[in-house]
């Protein structure tokens, strides 16, 4: 009722990415109409973050803002508390033995053996530009589906590594323990010991970008007063236009590390370091394999990040592609398969038509669902019709999978659709092929097909849902409203299945 929730208060901080234009801030901004509708009162007015940008400095001004209304609401004194420095999490102490991986044990991750690491493009294109198949061994009792994710957990890279041991003046033969004043807050269980290298190896996110209360926390352990000065001047935030900060650290993408580089004179403490540092995320791979096709083993297709620094200091290497790309066989990864949140599988009714689109390394599950397709028609099983959309740069160049892909194509286990976008000076990409095929589409959508896009979610999944939209819009012969949503009644139903990132 309109009034059941009387005397509730609340506030919401809804979290998303413009990017994801569609559905930016709409489950957020629903609750909020809700809880209003029904009787309930906002202490602040919501915000929304947006991870486009500096999602930290957008929350840090939205907490200030809230802790005086809640103090207020609730007659409480937050003030004190939130101006005290805060103890440190951690404290730090030289030991003599070492404790395995934490970022791994708390996901469950096992080892997995490297088959073997190659290199999917023509090493002679003009494109420098790498992507990896790589191919592991699978541990005893561990099993998956096409469309399910390798959930790896990576290691600093060397020199990063390398870079963190010298600003602290550690030898990488060290054992230390650490200390927690927190069970739930810190990451590290009370009394974890760690070898100094394998710390730096795993423990943290050793190139995330630092952010405004890092910055902070920076000064307030420098002693220098110009240090301090200038550390506090990149710290602040600017009501006229572009700040420091955001010009010359979050565009540059500048981490911790970094800024200690800069400023030596800053005696940051290892402990309060740790704390600073995000922990280590695992990375999620869409399972470029099916296990009637390599029993015991999968693959995942890595696109490498690797070019100048944004800070113009040195080359960035994304921390887990190169972690992968780099790897020799009998090397071991730590990983678990991941079921996605998504129903990004194979119809249960093998006679089910089926649409794949992927571009680039987005073509990963596509080779799986066409590797199980392969195994169930050798086994004599009737299959549906199959359509692949596949993009890249170039034919010569980096036409993943060619040779097999095309193998399929030409066994009429998938109709090939390929668009190359620096061929000939011509630019298509895989939203011009569905509209150019779109009878065709129209017909197997009509017949109960399922439609899958994987890959970049920013700009090629939307291009390719409003071309969807356009063709049922024109088949329809309804309005783009109507045939929106018509798409999102199939995304609803499960016939319109994503598995995308943003980059």
């Amino acid at each position: 009722t309109s009034s059941s929730l009387k005397g509730v208060s609340y506030y919401i901080l809804g979290c998303g990415n413009s990017d994801w234009a569609a559905t930016f801030q709409d489950v957020p901004r629903r609750i909020d109409a809700k809880l209003e509708t029904n009787g309930a009162v906002s202490i602040i007015p919501t915000e929304e973050l947006d991870a486009r940008g500096d999602v930290d400095s957008q929350f840090h001004d939205w907490l200030d803002c809230l802790l005086p209304k809640v103090g207020k609401a609730f007659e409480l004194d937050l003030d004190a508390e939130a101006n005290a420095v805060a103890e440190p999490l951690y404290s730090v102490a030289i030991t003599e033995s070492v404790t395995a991986n934490q970022v791994a044990d708390q996901f469950g991750a096992r080892d997995l053996e490297v088959v073997s690491v190659s290199e999917l493009k023509n090493p002679n294109a003009p494109d420098p530009r790498s992507s990896k198949h790589v191919e592991l061994k699978l541990p005893e009792g561990m099993t998956y589906q096409p469309g399910d994710h390798l959930c790896v957990i990576p290691v600093n890279d060397q020199a990063v590594v390398e870079r963190l041991l010298s600003r602290f003046g550690l030898d990488r033969d060290t054992y230390i323990t650490v200390e927690s004043r927190s069970e739930m807050r810190g990451r590290f269980p009370s009394g974890s010991t760690f070898s100094v290298l394998r710390l730096a190896e795993t423990a943290g996110e050793l190139q995330a970008v630092a952010t405004r209360k890092d910055l902070k926390t920076l000064a307030h352990y420098c002693e220098c007063p110009n240090a301090r000065a200038e550390l506090e001047a990149l710290a602040s935030s600017s009501d006229t236009g572009e700040d420091r900060y955001t010009s010359e650290v979050h565009k540059k993408r500048k981490s911790v590390l970094d800024i200690l580089e800069k400023f030596p004179a800053c005696d940051l403490p290892l402990g309060v370091f740790l704390e600073l540092i995000p922990f280590m995320s695992p990375r999620y791979y869409s399972i470029a394999s099916a296990p009637e096709a390599t029993p015991g083993e999968c693959a995942v297709c890595v696109g490498v990040v690797k070019g100048p620094a944004l800070s113009g200091k040195g080359e960035f290497k994304g921390t887990c592609s190169n972690y992968l790309a780099e790897l020799e066989p009998g090397a071991r990864v730590k990983a678990l398969v991941r079921i996605p949140t998504a129903d990004f599988r194979l119809p249960d009714d093998p006679k089910t038509p089926i649409i794949m689109v992927g571009p680039g390394t987005g073509i990963a599950p596509f080779r799986s669902f066409l590797q199980q397709r392969a195994a169930q028609l050798a086994q004599g099983t009737q299959l549906g019709e199959a359509l692949l959309f596949y993009g890249c740069r170039h034919r010569d160049h980096d036409f993943m999978y060619r040779d097999e892909l095309e193998r399929y194509a030409a066994d009429g286990l998938v109709s090939l659709f390929t668009a190359f976008s620096r061929k000939d000076g011509q630019q298509a990409y895989v939203q011009d092929l569905i509209s150019q095929n779109a009878d065709q589409v129209w017909n197997l959508l009509e017949a109960g097909g399922r439609f899958y896009v994987c890959g970049d979610g920013a700009k090629m999944e939307p291009d390719v849902r409003r071309t969807l939209i356009k063709i049922c819009a024109n088949k329809r012969g309804c309005s783009p409203a109507a045939a929106a949503s018509e798409v999102d009644e199939m995304i609803d139903a499960g016939r319109y299945v994503l598995d995308v990132w943003v980059g």
